[in-house]
């Protein structure tokens, strides 16, 4: 089992040389890496070049049209594996964090998994409130949406898609951004088969968003959405103040 992971980035300079290291390092070595500059002006593209030169499991495209979906969707077309990952490029991944998923897909016919996040850098509050939430709502949030058939749980920067499933979604719902991208992704994968929320795959996540636009902002987008799939409605479009590129 070959996996593909897909890291997005717009000026990254600062956040992805730790979040590809970790990826290097882990105990799974069946893998490529495909990052996606979407437009970068910082020094993002040189260092991924240093790890290219290091290791030939890395390459580095480029996509000019703003927005992660379609970073996501360029490198989706390059891609050769089995297993299609969704990595943010200020997430940082234990050694086991690949292993661990190989043995969910090999125990079970899931089509996806989703795992929870750690935001290392938040405030006591927000991080440990989040992993509450994170662990104990959406496990059974996400048993409860598939059993009623309103769709899936999975938090986009940390998910496992098989490939043959987002081909034939052929691709990502460009139209949707920000926090609607995952819960319209999850509900699309959903249809064609079971979604797993697995808690030993939690990985160190930056709150740099929620920081920069307001925590309560950020957090009633989220609630917006996941208030829409646990009553089976639309997603909601996202408020703009939030709706910009990551």
């Amino acid at each position: 089992m070959k996996f593909s992971i897909i890291i997005p980035a717009l000026n990254e300079a600062a956040w992805i040389s730790p979040t590809l290291d970790a990826v290097l390092h882990q105990d799974y070595q069946n893998f490529e890496i495909i990052v996606v500059d979407n437009n970068s002006t910082d020094t993002t593209r040189d260092i991924v070049q240093t790890f290219i030169a290091k290791d030939s499991r890395i390459t580095l495209l480029s996509c000019a049209t703003p927005g992660i979906l379609y970073a996501r969707n360029e490198g989706l077309r390059a891609a050769t594996g089995d297993i299609v990952v969704q990595l943010d490029a200020d997430n940082i991944a234990s050694r086991q964090w690949l292993w661990r998923a190989f043995k969910h897909f090999e125990g079970s016919d899931a089509v996806a998994l989703g795992g929870p996040y750690e935001y290392y850098d938040a405030p006591a509050w927000f991080r440990y409130g989040g992993l509450i939430v994170q662990w104990v709502t959406l496990p059974i949030g996400n048993w409860y949406v598939q059993k009623r058939k309103f769709g899936a749980f999975m938090i986009g920067g940390n998910a496992f898609i098989k490939k043959w499933v987002l081909d034939d979604m052929s691709g990502y719902d460009t139209t949707h951004t920000f926090c609607s991208e995952d819960l319209v992704t999850a509900r699309e994968v959903a249809k064609r088969g079971m979604v797993k929320f697995c808690l030993d795959l939690c990985i160190k996540s930056s709150a740099r968003r929620h920081k920069a636009i307001g925590y309560q902002k950020v957090q009633s987008q989220y609630n917006k959405g996941t208030r829409a799939v646990l009553l089976g409605q639309s997603i909601p479009r996202q408020d703009e103040e939030v709706n910009h590129p990551r």
